[in-house]
This record gives C-alpha cells, sequence and structure tokens, in this order.
C-alpha cells in the first residue's frame, strides 16, 4: 500500500514540475511580446553642458535631468530604467532671464532627437522651459603659496629660491566666494638631507568649503638648485668717504678681514677687487669710532661678514 502511494505521489510531482515549466515559458512569452510592442511613456534622461561660455559656470554638486514622453519598445523603456542616458546640451546660445539662464523646449527638441537612437522617437518635452543650474562667474589670478619643510645636508645651501611652476591659479566661482580667496597653498612637502638640486610636483589644498569654486591648475612643480658651500678669507683695503677737504683719513687698520661664503666654484672666482669695503666719516660714533661697510655683496654670495667691524682713525691736515 505504501509503496502505491509512493508512486502516486512521484507522478503528481512530475507534473507539478511540468506545470511550472509550461507556465514559466508562457510567462516569458508572453513578456517578450508584451516588451516588443510599441509604447508612449515618460523617460528620464541626465544631461551633461557642452560649449559653455566663460562667463558661466555649472553647479557641480547639482544633478542635472529632464523628462520628456518618447515612444519606443518596452524593452528600450526597461533599460532606460536600469540606466538611464545621457543627453549633451549645447548652452552656447543659453537664454537669461532676471539672473536664472533657461533654453526653450525647440532648442533642446532638436538637440534630444539627434541623440536618440532611431527607433525611439520624442512625443513631446514635460516642459516649455528648461532652467538651468548655470550662474555668472567671477575670476581672478591668485598667488600659489609652497608649504614646504627643507632640510639640507651639511654644507649646503639652496642657490637662489624656491621655484613654483606655474607661481599663481586663475580660480573661478561666484564673486562672494571668489572676492574672499587671497591665495591657495600646496599639500605639505618635507625633504630631508637634501644634498643636490630636486624637483617635485605638488597638489593644491582642496577649496571643499567652496564647492562652487574652481582652479585652472590642479598641481604645481617646485623645484631648487642646491650647492655645497665653504668659506674663504680676504684681506680688502678699506676705502675712505666723505672726508673733509684738505684733510685725509688715517685708519688703524686700513686692511679689514672678511669671509666669505658661497658655492665652491664660486669661491674659486671671487677676488680681492670683488668687494667694495669702505668707512664713511660721516657716520663717526662715540669713542671715535668708524665702522666698516660692505656696499653690496658680489653676484652669487650667500653671506659676507667681517673678523672686525670697526676701526679707530685719525683726522690729519694735508
Amino acid at each position: 500500500m505504501s509503496s502505491v502511494k509512493a508512486v502516486f505521489e512521484k507522478m503528481n510531482s512530475r507534473k507539478v514540475k511540468v506545470f511550472l515549466l509550461f507556465l514559466l515559458c508562457s510567462f516569458l512569452a508572453w513578456a517578450v511580446s508584451k516588451l516588443s510592442e510599441g509604447y508612449e511613456s515618460k523617460a528620464n534622461f541626465e544631461i551633461e553642458y557642452k560649449n559653455l561660455p566663460d562667463s558661466l559656470l555649472s553647479m557641480g554638486n547639482t544633478k542635472r535631468s529632464i523628462s520628456a514622453k518618447i515612444e519606443a519598445s518596452g524593452f528600450q523603456f526597461l533599460g532606460y530604467a536600469i540606466s538611464p542616458k545621457t543627453i549633451q546640451l549645447d548652452v552656447q546660445n543659453v537664454l537669461e532671464e532676471d539672473g536664472d539662464y533657461f533654453l526653450t523646449a525647440n532648442t533642446i527638441k532638436s538637440q534630444l532627437e539627434s541623440q536618440l537612437p532611431n527607433r525611439i522617437s520624442l512625443v513631446e518635452l514635460e516642459e516649455p522651459i528648461y532652467w538651468t543650474d548655470l550662474y555668472v562667474v567671477d575670476s581672478k589670478t591668485i598667488p600659489i603659496k609652497p608649504v614646504v619643510e627643507l632640510q639640507l645636508s651639511q654644507n649646503h645651501l639652496l642657490e637662489g629660491r624656491l621655484e613654483l611652476t606655474p607661481d599663481s591659479v586663475q580660480i573661478k566661482g561666484p564673486k562672494k566666494d571668489v572676492e574672499n580667496i587671497g591665495s591657495v597653498s600646496t599639500l605639505p612637502l618635507i625633504l630631508d638631507d637634501i644634498s643636490s638640486d630636486f624637483s617635485e610636483k605638488l597638489g593644491l589644498q582642496s577649496l571643499d568649503s567652496l564647492a562652487n569654486v574652481i582652479l585652472n591648475v590642479k598641481e604645481v612643480t617646485i623645484s631648487g638648485k642646491v650647492v655645497r658651500f665653504s668659506e674663504k678669507e680676504f684681506d680688502v683695503t678699506i676705502n675712505a668717504r666723505n672726508v673733509p677737504e684738505g684733510y685725509r683719513l688715517r685708519m688703524f687698520p686700513d686692511h679689514v678681514q672678511l669671509v666669505c661664503k658661497a658655492g665652491i666654484e664660486r669661491l674659486k672666482e671671487l677676488k680681492t677687487s670683488d668687494f667694495d669695503v669702505f668707512v664713511d666719516y660721516n657716520s663717526i660714533v662715540e669713542d671715535n669710532y668708524l665702522f666698516v661697510q660692505l656696499l653690496e655683496e658680489p653676484e652669487g654670495v650667500f653671506s659676507v661678514r667681517f673678523l672686525k667691524d670697526r676701526i679707530e682713525f685719525v683726522l690729519e691736515k694735508i
């Protein structure tokens, strides 16, 4: 008796499975048939702007889309529901009203139709006017400030200044934001134990708090020339200036030792005559001393210091 019951249940199970299979096939055939038919319905299109005038910007944090009634197959509507199509709108000739910018339905219709597949027809747009998220921009050029911590190796110096390329950036955005920005800094850079020339690319610090302000460059190159330096002592004759007419100035001493710090190759080129050292009689200080002065440092020299910076003197009548 139990064996008969098992056979009966097995037969019922097979019938159910066959029934379900036919039901599924019927449903798929019906779905394909329906999805192959043409329909009129609303579809959403994501928008990208092209040919944006230099005087306008788009709010990057605003999602742009447009709705239109189209005629298409069910399969195509299903595809749009899964992945909306992106349409490019040419806004070179955008219209303005009270500070807001818009495109007319006729302008959009011609552009939309040209970008739809052949088997899809545009019936009508949802709105007669499409209001964009464009706004008038202000622009100015501001300096870039390097944020660099530079540690040079022993007996090495930076020749000249750090070079920043470019050293400025153009910013664009709403006037109220742009007018409050005076500079932009680089991302921090730490260079340790540097003994040779260097060049590094650096990004700029983000202006996250000003979402609608854009910069025309994203990174800069910072570079520097590093030289090994040494010191050399020179014995230089002191010249006298502004001595009263009919007198001469006797100086004690009339030479001065100075120590010059420069690159090794530059030190080899320097001569005593490259240093114009003098005392000015009009700058006498108490106790009848005159301070030794250097007119200007020779080019390519890092520093000059006197071993003794004042002299005694006697004014003699000629």
